[in-house]
């Protein structure tokens, strides 16, 4: 059975990008682009998240607050993937339940390590 990622990011490019190398290593990727609409899958599936923070309506930090409220989803583990790159969003983030936290603009092939490192530890 495949690994399954879901990437949630309202910038469509970006999350094809991401499904690109993802699914080049292997994985099997969704991508949504609003965090109203993952909500809205059966998130169990899922290996891993990688989520946005700025997104229109519900933001990842939000998201996150639901995933991890809810005890069917509470173990899933997530990256934020941001722009905001200040201290205060990272530490944030981590504290959310976050278990990396990539910046934008960043190298695929760091993203896939920690996607590895996470999926290691999970």
């Amino acid at each position: 059975m495949k690994t399954k990622i879901l990437v949630i990011d309202d910038e469509e490019a970006l999350c094809e990008i991401l499904k690109f190398n993802l699914e080049r290593e292997g994985y099997e990727v969704d991508c949504c682009y609003s965090a109203e609409d993952a909500l809205e899958l059966d998130l169990t599936q899922y290996n891993l998240m990688i989520v946005d923070i700025m997104m229109e309506h519900l933001s990842g930090f939000d998201f996150a607050e639901k995933v991890r409220e809810n005890p069917v989803t509470e173990d899933i583990p997530f990256i934020f993937c941001s722009a905001l790159s200040d201290e205060d969003n990272t530490v944030h983030g981590l504290e959310e339940g976050a278990d990396d936290y990539i910046t934008k603009p960043f190298v695929i092939s760091q993203v896939l390590a920690r996607v590895r490192a996470v999926l290691r530890r999970s």
